[in-house]
């Protein structure tokens, strides 16, 4: 068994370092372009996909047209909540309970024009992101469905609450030990450091959808407007026609724990 963990570990390493070629190149030749790698939804190689986002909301504004393509090649999206959302409605017009409700009917509205069925809210509050409970229904979540893909918040995301998630997450894959998981860091609140990207020009329409279903939150802030930019620009490394993509910074998870221990960890 540890010769097969052995050679499990060696192939991570191996496919970390020959994504990492191109950057290295960097070091001695400052001057070269290195382009984010494009992420293919080939038919006949579905996978097992779990989301983790913070806030309703954070899931679709990092990846909702990549959850699409996933679901529209047959693979498997399971969503998880954390937050109770209730801190992201100001005002005291509503009570905590009708705020979290409110909260709840945009995420199911969003995920129903996602197509996703599958999710899990955890309703907790803010500051209770980091509990030996939340990391062991993550740890959970990540036994029961053994998925070949893990989004989440980029660890350079700029939001507190996100960057904790990456501590919870890092931490349940260090129990659990999966083998041949990639993670993939979406971005939200800043533009982050992409190593792939998903073309969801195709897709983008059910985004935009799925983004309007978070109403109380586009009060606030025009979301729409600013995140689908973000995505026109993460379109620009890909061929012509390209019209919107969404970036991820995307490591095995070997090495997504190895650099959440070294730039997040206390």
């Amino acid at each position: 068994m540890k010769s097969i963990e052995r050679l499990y570990r060696k192939l991570a390493l191996r496919r970390l370092l020959a994504r990492a070629g191109d950057l290295a190149d960097l070091a001695s030749n400052p001057l070269r372009t290195v382009y984010p790698r494009e992420i293919g939804f080939d038919p006949g190689t579905a996978q097992r996909v779990l989301v983790l986002t913070p806030h309703a909301d954070d899931e679709t504004f990092g990846a909702g047209g990549t959850l699409v393509r996933h679901l529209e090649r047959g693979d498997e999206v399971t969503v998880v909540l954390f937050s109770d959302n209730v801190a992201s409605i100001d005002g005291e017009d509503r009570s905590p309970e009708e705020k979290r409700a409110l909260r709840e009917e945009e995420f199911s509205s969003a995920m129903d024009v996602l197509g996703v069925r599958d999710r899990r809210l955890l309703r907790r509050g803010t500051g209770a992101l980091e509990s030996p409970s939340v990391q062991s229904v993550v740890a959970d979540v990540l036994i029961e469905k053994e998925p070949h893909v893990l989004y989440l918040p980029s660890t350079y995301d700029n939001h507190e609450e996100h960057r904790r998630i990456n501590r919870v997450a890092s931490r349940a894959l260090r129990a659990v030990r999966p083998q041949h998981l990639t993670v993939r860091g979406y971005e939200v609140w800043s533009p982050a450091p992409v190593t792939a990207v998903a073309d969801i020009s195709r897709t983008v329409t059910q985004k935009r959808a799925a983004i309007r279903c978070y109403a109380s939150q586009l009060q606030a802030m025009e979301y729409e407007h600013h995140i689908l930019g973000l995505n026109a620009y993460r379109a620009m490394t890909l061929p012509r026609g390209a019209r919107f993509a969404e970036g991820f910074l995307e490591l095995p998870s070997d090495a997504y724990t190895a650099l959440v221990s070294r730039h997040l960890d206390p």
